[in-house]
């Protein structure tokens, strides 16, 4: 059973609800700075993961092909129109959200080294506390953006119940094949995407940032094969 799955995507729901209800007592000078504060904290998240690589030359190779390829299938413009439809039919917002950032907040709800990481875990060795933290940090990072992209973030637990379940029953069957190398790397490829959506949310960098999810599917054979032949 993935408690721990399930906990993280209500964790954002509710964070979502809060945000949104409370969004107008917060001071809109808060509303500006809290976000770019996150940024920097993930930009931190991300460099510790990093430097976990086993293999960061298969890490680098991995993300220049995973971003490639995002690049080519046009990911990032058609999870943007996705979600800018899902968000009207849901009536939670219009065209007053920043689809830029909202779309970065999907990519690190739904996507990111450090969720995927411990979906794996729980599904590995059932084992759900690595979910449980990251379930407060989702809560408290929910309420920052609903606070500044209102209840349109209640519209993310939608799809990341179904990517972090997909990636929770694919991880059960590939577990006997994993290696501790393996998932340093996943965390590592993780970790450039965490630190790209950072400078995002800084607003550094706009980083085409879901262009580089494919790396995370790929990571796992590139590693292995990477140890294999080196």
């Amino acid at each position: 059973m993935p408690i721990g799955t399930i906990t993280n995507c209500l964790a954002v729901l509710f964070g979502g609800i809060i945000g949104a209800a409370a969004g107008h007592v917060i001071p809109q000078k808060l509303k500006d700075n809290l976000p770019v504060v996150f940024g920097i904290c993930s930009m931190g998240i991300g460099i510790n993961s990093i430097i976990k690589a086993s293999a960061m030359t298969a890490v680098v190779l991995t993300l220049l092909l995973g971003f490639s390829i995002g690049q080519l299938l046009g990911l990032e413009g058609k999870t943007e129109r996705f979600f800018k439809k899902l968000v009207r039919v849901l009536h939670l917002g219009g065209d007053e959200i920043d689809m830029g950032l909202y779309v970065t907040i999907v990519a690190l709800f739904c996507c990111s080294g450090f969720g995927w990481y411990s979906v794996m875990t729980e599904a590995i060795s059932g084992d759900p506390s690595l979910l449980f933290s990251k379930a407060v940090l989702d809560f408290f990072t929910a309420v920052i953006f609903a606070a500044t992209l209102g209840k349109a973030i209640c519209a993310i637990p939608l799809p990341q119940i179904v990517i972090l379940m997909c990636v929770y029953g694919v991880a059960t069957v590939i577990s006997p094949h994993i290696t501790p190398s393996m998932f340093a790397d996943l965390s590592a490829c993780g970790g450039v995407l965490t630190m790209a959506a950072g400078l995002r949310v800084s607003k550094i960098k706009a980083i085409p940032l879901v262009d580089l999810i494919p790396s995370l599917l790929l990571i796992l054979p590139i590693s292995a094969l990477w140890s294999a032949i080196m």
